[in-house]
């Protein structure tokens, strides 16, 4: 009997050794948050990172992209800028100089589910960070030489200045843009061409403010190394004080309907270099698939470079990953290449892609690669900004069960059934996308027509030239 029962402890310890989720694991101190709503409904998380000098406060405002028709798509974004223009009680240089005096920065983004706002400081000033993101949410200044500013400084990011895609030049961000756009066709995510901040104005800008910008529609997120008294405190004069008001209703994003017809964009005439990329729907995190589509990615990335660059050399790295938010996400593949060899790489992506949606991805593989995702998810050196992503992604299930979802436990439990029934939802033909130099025939004719155009008009500047020569 003491045989047994040391055999039946050591095989205990090989197994617990070898599980995926180890209890000691650092990693587990990810999932350890802090949840609660204030009484003007502004839901705040918090996670403490003691071995950090840095205290970061993250602001995620329900408002994003997916709200707005084609016309009006920049309206969140230009309200993402206006804030930082000033406040009541701080202009804007003394915003930004207030961050930077006390070792920090500031920073923002607009995506299709929600605008993000970043203020970092030095540990021992969280009052700077939360005092400054306050008044840049209850009491921004809105003013037309700021509005104007706003729009310059969008159409430089965008890289736009009218609502157009030129259709000859284009560049990896428009290809991409484009691409994501098309599979989400049906919804307002899906624009025919780039989106600018013209048709916006002044006053449409400040009642979207008024309506969305309230407390009950923002999740506040608090990072780094803090006294939870001190933060409460500066919380209680700050946040808690904005009025509480009813949370809008955010409008469902529709069944999107794909569009997979080809996009064919094209680089400088002078650019060997080619980008191929091929994209597929997916869900975003929150998504009890979401892990599922993330062993499907893996293992998608790594036969992209066993085939197309391991066995046939068509592709410098090819990768694939998984780009979702909370709601929506995509897998992106890509490789770079040269035109010449842009057509054979294109053929073993998609040879690629059928193998997988008709032989799905064997039961050995998946275990391997739910170990692999979980091992990589845990030796993961994570900075603030990559943890607001996670508690981000996730904040409607850490509002509604108080405690952040155990994602090492997600990915254990995926099965070789729910990996074959996402793969069944896979469309026959993925979205490519490829940016690439013109062919040289009409490299050729753009030559000659630039040619002609010149020729035309330097024959009258000569001919005066001589007249004048003459006399």
């Amino acid at each position: 009997m003491p045989i047994l029962i040391r055999v039946l402890a050591a095989l205990i310890l090989l197994f617990g050794s070898n599980s995926h989720a180890s209890q000691h694991s650092m990693t587990q101190k990810l999932f350890q948050v802090e949840s609660e709503v204030l009484d003007n409904g502004l839901h705040i998380i918090r996670h403490h990172s003691d071995n950090s000098d840095t205290f970061s406060a993250h602001l995620v405002v329900e408002l994003g992209l997916k709200d707005f028709d084609c016309e009006k798509k920049q309206t969140p974004h230009l309200l993402e800028h206006m804030v930082f223009e000033g406040t009541r009680q701080f202009d804007r240089k003394t915003l930004r100089q207030r961050i930077k005096n006390h070792g920090g920065k500031s920073q923002a983004f607009t995506v299709e589910e929600y605008t993000h706002y970043t203020l970092t400081v030095h540990s021992d000033y969280p009052q700077i960070a939360l005092e400054n993101l306050h008044s840049m949410m209850a009491e921004p200044v809105f003013d037309e030489t700021s509005f104007q500013l706003s729009q310059q400084i969008i159409h430089t990011e965008l890289g736009t200045s009218h609502n157009s895609i030129n259709p000859l030049w284009a560049n990896t961000s428009v290809l991409t843009s484009t691409a994501r756009a098309q599979i989400y066709q049906g919804t307002e995510l899906y624009c025919a061409q780039l989106t600018n901040p013209n048709n916006i104005s002044l006053t449409e800008v400040e009642a979207f403010f008024k309506s969305h910008y309230v407390a009950s529609n923002m999740t506040l997120i608090l990072l780094g190394h803090f006294n939870d008294k001190k933060v409460s405190t500066i919380l209680q004069r700050t946040f808690a004080q904005m009025k509480k008001m009813e949370k809008p209703r955010a409008q469902p994003l529709p069944q999107h309907k794909p569009n997979y017809e080809p996009i064919r964009a094209r680089s400088t005439a002078f650019d060997p270099q080619a980008e191929l990329y091929m994209f597929i729907p997916a869900v975003g995190e929150q998504n009890p698939q979401a892990q599922a589509y993330q062993i499907i990615t893996e293992y998608l990335g790594e036969q992209l470079f066993y085939q197309v660059r391991g066995e046939k050399g068509l592709g410098y790295t090819p990768r694939a990953w998984l780009n979702n938010n909370s709601e929506i996400g995509i897998i992106e593949t890509t490789t770079r290449t040269n035109d010449q060899l842009l057509d054979q790489a294109e053929q073993a992506f998609l040879m690629v892609y059928q193998q997988l949606v008709q032989r799905g991805i064997p039961s050995q593989d998946i275990e391997r690669l739910k170990r692999q995702l979980i091992l990589q998810f845990e030796s993961q050196q994570r900075d603030h900004a990559e943890l607001a992503q996670l508690y981000r992604h996730h904040r409607h299930s850490i509002q509604q069960h108080g405690s952040m979802p155990n994602l090492v436990k997600a990915i254990e439990g995926v099965n070789q059934q729910q990996v074959d029934q996402v793969l069944q939802s896979f469309p026959q033909q993925p979205l490519i996308a490829t940016l690439s130099r013109p062919p040289m025939t009409r490299m050729l004719l753009y030559i000659i027509l630039v040619s002609v155009i010149a020729t035309t008009l330097a024959w009258p500047l000569l001919r005066w030239m001589r007249k004048q020569q003459h006399r």
